[in-house]
């Protein structure tokens, strides 16, 4: 199929990777905890529920998944749009990567919903719900969804 145009492409639902349990094979300390739950913002009508990755190296905590629910109607239709929402709106310890917010970079790259993808090209509207948004699996976490990729460019070499 030759697409010249973006509304030419179906609008699928990404399927989900096979499931492993979360903690399995894991250190105590290193398992993933419930975190804290954030209500819905008040009057909002649209709301996506996030499940996101969160881990403070300073903290005593091991990592935990936060649930926050957005706004759809006061923030943008990418996911980029909604962690720029949260941290502004929410929470402004929530730590993540962005730069150019047009998909060349790749700085926002995470895994959403069992898939590695950029946050600035993944829509909204084709998350699941609630969606799990957690830092790249292949690289170590630094702090919540900002992986060290200082080793992956010495790899490319």
């Amino acid at each position: 199929m030759i697409v010249d145009r973006s509304d030419e492409v179906p609008r699928l639902k990404w399927p989900r990777r096979f499931p492993v349990p979360r903690n399995l094979g894991v250190a105590a300390h290193s398992r993933i905890a419930e975190g804290k739950s954030w209500p819905a913002p008040e009057g909002a009508t649209r709301i996506a529920t996030l499940r996101i990755y969160r881990f403070d190296p300073d903290g005593m905590a091991g990592p935990r998944l936060d649930t926050f629910r957005v706004d759809l109607d006061d923030c943008g239709p990418m996911l980029l749009d909604a962690l720029i929402w949260m941290k502004n709106r929410i929470d402004p310890t929530l730590t993540f990567r962005r730069s150019c917010r047009e998909g060349v970079c790749g700085s926002c790259a995470m895994t959403i919903d069992g898939t590695n993808w950029t946050a600035c090209t993944r829509a909204m509207a084709d998350l699941a719900q609630p969606a799990t948004i957690f830092p790249l699996a292949n690289l170590p976490v630094i702090k919540d969804l900002v992986p060290d990729q200082s080793r992956a460019r010495h790899r490319r070499r």
